[in-house]
């Protein structure tokens, strides 16, 4: 049969709870093998943030936009030819000329969010990306145009 301890003290009783809550947290843990971290480390997908991308972009291009919407979280929202919950890249660029002004305006609206041009869905802010960093984005869009 097994007998318990008998705690008297208050002090006992917390030493002997930190004690049991220590043994349970070490015994319930996992510890993952070198080829299990490998293996799970390879199935992760690669992930770039906005900010580790080269913030400085002198001259947006097309291309350098392409790399910032990947590295984002616009393709939640937005393909190049479908409308999802946004609309289309190629949607987006048939209503807008490719002007600097537009450049502009479409960087603005990417930085700070968005609504009602195409419907009442709200397109959230990005305010983590630089000016230039919207601006090829927005190039990159604008140049979808057909």
């Amino acid at each position: 049969m097994v007998k318990f301890v008998n705690l008297k003290s208050k002090y006992e009783k917390q030493t002997f709870f930190i004690v049991l809550l220590a043994f349970a947290a070490f015994s319930c843990s996992k510890k993952e093998t070198p080829a299990e971290k490998e293996s799970n480390t390879m199935l992760e997908e690669p992930k770039v943030n906005v900010e580790e991308q080269n913030v400085s972009v002198k001259v947006p291009t097309p291309e350098s936009g392409l790399e910032f919407i990947n590295a984002s979280d616009c393709r939640t929202c937005h393909s190049d030819d479908t409308k999802l919950i946004g609309p289309a890249y190629k949607d987006v660029a048939a209503k807008y000329e490719n002007t600097e002004a537009n450049r502009k305006m479409l960087a603005e609206k990417i930085i700070k969010g968005g609504q009602g041009v195409w419907g009442d869905i709200p397109m959230a802010p990005h305010a983590d990306l630089s000016r230039e960093q919207a601006e090829a984005m927005a190039m990159y869009v604008l140049s979808l145009k057909k």
